[in-house]
């Protein structure tokens, strides 16, 4: 079956993870549910694994998913783990093209993701190939939030804001909640609120899974008359019509949108280091997207009852965006403005930050499958076949953890050193004597449940002391 003409299904993910730094956080559970178009559940899978000996988890995590059995040493795998999940995510989508959906998935899980993969020398990226496409509920209901409020019951605050906790809209909405805060739990929410989407704001939905791809992102960015980005930031609601007027030629997933609440006539007579200065991620004139992420932005006829949402008349904006549509020569300056002053960011210190630093050589892509292919016992003699040497480092920690009697003294001296220092070295990493004592210092008044999980994860982190 060709991809392009392939049937849609949806995978439903979430993590439970040891604590917030994408690059440092060790994932401890995945939950995934697949569904078919029509949003019927197909399949779910639920799954965990052991703390990695370097990774010292926080104890405030650890409160709120109580994945204690995270601790035990006869757990599976952090390798088996992201093996299986990947297995399973490619046997789902065999011969269909896959949208995966999170819940402000597209800063947090879906880098962990990729980061996680490739700690496991395994390709970084499934969620954007091979006909698949990724879709962030958050930008979603965001979207429901501003310009479909009566279509779900909003989780509206004491204060009257809009909370976008994934656990409010499930209880304003009637969502029973077994277990929250646990990843597999998550996904019966994000599934279960996409349904009441598609039944109650389908243009929301619509609008979200075109928004899944970047090319999708684009065409919603190029519609006319024009589009309508509805944001949540910090609980409050904020709308923008927008038309597309510039993409980064260097870096093709960064575009620009004019603002139509600004005169456009005015952007014309500025100089280039004025429109620069009109060109940012907020309250500008012309603001910076990716494309390549969700966005809260849909088409405006799509939108019922739009004057509602306008600040200035319809007619008015139509006759803007015309105006920035037609003007090749400002598109064409932003473009140019965009890829000139694109940020220089410092190379990454640490080896968990280098994922995005080069893909592997195709040498590198054959002796990883051979890795992975041999037992634990022999994969310790192909360890010097690496051409990268990150690749060669990722490899070394995998054999000392899953078969330390296999290196050489040399080479499971350096891994000891490794971890030492990330267990007591200061660094952008949780300390192991900082976690160790506030873990003492909450256990002094907590009782119950949560009593337990801090005496489980304190023993944790003295074995970890004392075995270093």
């Amino acid at each position: 079956m060709s991809q392009l003409n392939a049937d849609a299904c949806y995978i439903f993910t979430d993590t439970e993870t040891t604590g917030l730094d994408i690059n440092f956080s060790q994932i401890i559970q995945v939950g995934s549910i697949l569904t078919d178009e029509s949003l019927y559940e197909e399949n779910s899978q639920d799954i965990g694994c052991k703390m990695l000996p370097w990774v010292v988890p926080s104890p405030e995590a650890f409160l709120v998913h109580k994945k204690v059995e995270s601790l035990e040493e006869d757990a599976m795998s952090h390798y088996d783990m992201m093996k299986l999940l990947r297995s399973t995510w490619l046997d789902w989508s065999k011969g269909r093209n896959a949208v995966y959906i999170t819940y402000n998935g597209h800063r947090f899980d879906e880098e962990l993701f990729r980061r996680q993969f490739f700690w496991n020398l395994l390709p970084l990226y499934i969620t954007n190939t091979s006909g698949a496409s990724r879709l962030d509920m958050l930008s979603t209901l965001q979207l429901v939030a501003n310009f479909f409020p009566h279509s779900l019951k909003l989780p509206i605050t004491e204060e009257g804001d809009i909370s976008m906790k994934l656990t409010d809209w499930s209880n304003a909405n009637s969502i029973e909640i077994e277990n929250a805060h646990d990843a597999l739990a998550d996904c019966v929410q994000m599934l279960e609120l996409a349904k009441i989407i598609l039944k109650e704001a389908k243009p929301v939905w619509q609008a979200s899974l075109k928004g899944a791809s970047k090319f999708g992102n684009l065409e919603i960015l190029q519609t006319e008359p024009f589009a309508m980005i509805g944001e949540v930031i910090r609980r409050k609601k904020f709308t923008y019509p927008v038309t597309f007027c510039g993409q980064n030629p260097k870096m093709n997933n960064e575009v620009a949108v004019a603002d139509l609440y600004f005169d456009p006539d005015q952007l014309d007579e500025l100089t280039d280091a004025e429109l620069l200065e009109q060109i940012g991620n907020s309250g500008t004139a012309i603001r910076k997207v990716r494309i390549n992420k969700s966005l809260p932005v849909m088409p405006s006829d799509l939108i019922p009852n739009i004057d509602e949402y306008l600040d200035i008349p319809h007619e008015q904006l139509v006759e803007r965006a015309k105006k920035i549509q037609n003007n090749v020569r400002l598109q064409t300056r932003v473009s140019e403005l965009l890829a000139s002053n694109q940020m220089n960011y410092p190379p990454p210190k640490h080896l968990e930050q280098s994922v995005y630093s080069g893909f592997p050589s195709d040498a590198d892509d054959l002796w990883m499958e051979r890795f992975h292919s041999l037992p634990w016992e022999e994969r310790s003699k192909i360890l010097d076949g690496f051409e990268d040497s990150r690749f060669k480092e990722l490899a070394e920690r995998l054999v000392c953890v899953n078969n330390p009697e296999s290196v050489s003294n040399q080479t499971f001296e350096k891994y000891q050193n490794f971890v030492n220092q990330r267990l007591y070295d200061k660094g952008p990493w949780l300390s192991l004597e900082k976690t160790l004592d506030k873990t003492r210092s909450l256990l002094l008044e907590a009782t119950g449940e949560k009593k337990e999980i801090l005496e489980k994860l304190e023993k944790n982190l003295s074995e970890k002391s004392d075995l270093n």
